[in-house]
């Protein structure tokens, strides 16, 4: 048996019957009894036995505060406030030691410069007159692959863009920003 819809005053058929707030209405007569907004089910909530979005159901019905924490859920009623306070133990200053100075990497004279290995031609990359293996030839602080063109060197040693920059380049702030270190 089909029954009337509240809103539109029309007959209400299984095939198109929404049930909200007890009743039966069409899926787009479905609106918030004060803006007139059409709504979801489950998107609503109820005062009276008329439907309202959420919007105007807090502006409406909810007491000042109510964001904050300070009602009980679906209660109108304040929650009793309680101050907890826990001492707190002032922590000490941060102190900052001097950087620590860096294990210098030796490279080998002879072979291939990072692992003394002779390097044989299938396996080779030749950088500054000398012959390294394609695996060796790598950042020596990240330890990534290096390509041809993306790698920067120091002293005889080869770094990568992102370790050259956080350990020879500048530190800090820039005018630009903060400076990606690791």
């Amino acid at each position: 048996m089909s029954s009337i819809c509240p809103t539109c005053t029309k007959r209400v058929y299984a095939a198109e019957a929404v049930k909200a707030c007890e009743k039966q209405y069409h899926k787009l007569c479905l609106q918030c009894f004060h803006c007139h907004k059409i709504l979801q089910l489950g998107q609503y909530s109820e005062r009276d036995g008329q439907p309202y979005c959420k919007t105007d159901y807090d502006r409406l019905f909810r007491q000042a505060g109510y964001r904050g924490g300070g009602v009980v859920a679906d209660s109108y009623e304040p929650a009793p406030k309680v101050e907890t306070t826990t001492p707190v133990e002032p922590t000490p200053p941060p102190t900052f030691l001097a950087p620590t100075e860096e294990v210098k990497v030796q490279l080998f004279p002879t072979n291939c410069p990072k692992c003394g290995k002779k390097a044989y031609f299938n396996e080779l990359k030749v950088y500054n007159s000398r012959d390294w293996h394609k695996a060796c030839f790598a950042c020596f602080s990240c330890n990534k692959n290096l390509v041809s063109g993306q790698y920067s060197e120091k002293e005889g040693l080869i770094y990568c863009p992102r370790c050259y920059q956080s350990k020879f380049g500048p530190s800090g702030y820039t005018n630009t920003g903060a400076m990606v270190l690791h």
